[in-house]
């Protein structure tokens, strides 16, 4: 099955999307992490797509999405994320989202209650960023490889070889991180790969995410959600301050801890995500 590729004008930018299944059918929304792309989400939306009609969407300045000079912000995703499901006319649909996706959604719920219906937020903070887990200097250093990160590579194979034994991808399958790359990237006339999302909106992203007020972005949500936690070092747990903020402010949401995966569980499992997924939408 191969998605339809979509835009919708939504809150002054042009928003990319692959849609995939029926559209008469429940809707779902999917949304990525900073730095990534639509397509990480491509072997869960397939399935989904047998049952739901799943629309997953480009953030600002990534994939096909248009990159405007500003607005890099996790705020400003969230507000795009509202804008977009109200332009297409979604009534609570279901969502996704890992990591900062799931902010975009937690944000659009926060400021335009009744947005969002039922949610999985995979490995999303919902408490302090984890930057602010680092020292000032760590968090510099963070900032400058991310800066200094190389964006055009001589193909889409050299690009493939060199991230992939990167630490941060070594546990991806060869399926998804083979989404990525595709997804992620552009090929240029003469042949070269470009990254689709420039490294200074990802740097911005990661720098402003220390100023978002999570307490303030939980309040008033109707939507229901389920946190999906990586079982690593340091993953949030129903005892963190933040959690349980978001628990009593969004009633009949609660967090599962994953038996196995990182931050980036829904790349590395991406079929235990999925069953996750599929039991929450489903009735579970």
């Amino acid at each position: 099955m191969q998605p339809v590729s979509k835009f919708v004008q939504a809150n002054g930018i042009n928003n990319h999307y692959l849609a995939w299944g029926n559209p008469d059918n429940p809707p779902v929304v999917m949304a990525h992490g900073v730095g990534l792309c639509a397509q990480i989400w491509n072997h869960a939306a397939i399935d989904l797509a047998r049952d739901y009609y799943v629309m997953s969407f480009d953030l600002r300045g990534h994939g096909d999405t248009d990159k405007p000079g500003t607005g890099y912000t996790f705020q400003q995703i969230g507000e795009d994320m509202a804008a977009v499901i109200q332009a297409l006319g979604l009534d609570r649909p279901f969502a996704v989202g890992h990591s900062a996706g799931g902010m975009s959604l937690l944000i659009a719920d926060h400021l335009a209650p009744g947005t969002v219906g039922k949610a999985v937020l995979v490995d999303t903070r919902v408490g302090d960023s984890p930057m602010m887990m680092l020292t000032p200097e760590e968090r510099q250093q963070r900032m400058e490889r991310t800066s200094q990160k190389r964006s055009v590579w001589e193909s889409r194979e050299v690009m493939y070889a060199a991230y992939r034994e990167r630490r941060v991808f070594k546990t991806w399958t060869d399926e998804v991180f083979a989404y990525y790359i595709e997804g992620g990237t552009r090929l240029l006339e003469d042949g070269r790969a470009e990254l689709k999302c420039p490294t200074e909106a990802e740097t911005t992203f990661y720098r402003t995410r220390v100023t978002l007020e999570t307490a303030e972005v939980v309040k008033g949500l109707s939507g229901q959600y389920l946190l999906l936690v990586g079982n690593y070092k340091g993953a949030q747990t129903e005892q963190d301050e933040a959690v349980q903020r978001l628990m009593r402010e969004s009633k009949g949401s609660r967090l599962k801890a994953l038996e196995r995966g990182s931050h980036f569980a829904p790349m590395e499992h991406p079929d235990l995500v999925l069953t996750e997924i599929r039991q929450y939408f489903d009735g579970g």
